[in-house]
């Protein structure tokens, strides 16, 4: 699972693209109030339905945000890790790199080609992890 080859901590900013309710509160779970979870989004009604579901549950310090892979709507060195799930690895990689902090963690859940998109962004400690995952460092 994504969530256990990132190692996230309390206090961790996390992004989530494109990956099911259910992994961006577990990754809630594991930031806690300290940290922040960006789900991320391009179908409007996923974010609702992740809006009315954290609603009904009673948690904060999610910010739901329409993007793509290739144009992420979070500023520069602004995580420190991404769960990515469903996303073409070339048009996100880039990006992934952008938006993470130096030494933050990336994993790509089942993406083909994931491994190189992430090596070529500039990643380093490219390996697969559990459950077909594929995993990543920001050098720095």
């Amino acid at each position: 699972m994504l969530l256990d080859v990132t190692a996230l901590a309390a206090g961790d900013d996390v992004l989530v693209l494109g990956a099911p309710p259910d992994v961006v509160f577990a990754a809630h779970a594991l930031v806690g109030d300290d940290g922040w979870v960006y789900a991320v989004d391009s179908r409007v009604d996923v974010l609702e339905e992740l809006l009315a579901a954290a609603h009904a549950r009673g948690v904060a310090g999610l910010a739901y945000l329409m993007g793509e892979p290739g144009l992420l709507p979070l500023p520069d060195g602004s995580v420190s890790a991404a769960l990515v799930a469903g996303a073409d690895p070339a048009l996100a990689a880039g990006e992934l790199f952008r938006v993470l902090r130096p030494g933050g963690r990336v994993a790509f859940a089942g993406a083909a080609g994931a491994a190189d998109a992430l090596s070529g962004a500039g990643f380093v400690d490219v390996a697969a992890g559990s459950g077909g995952a594929v995993t990543a460092r920001r050098p720095g």
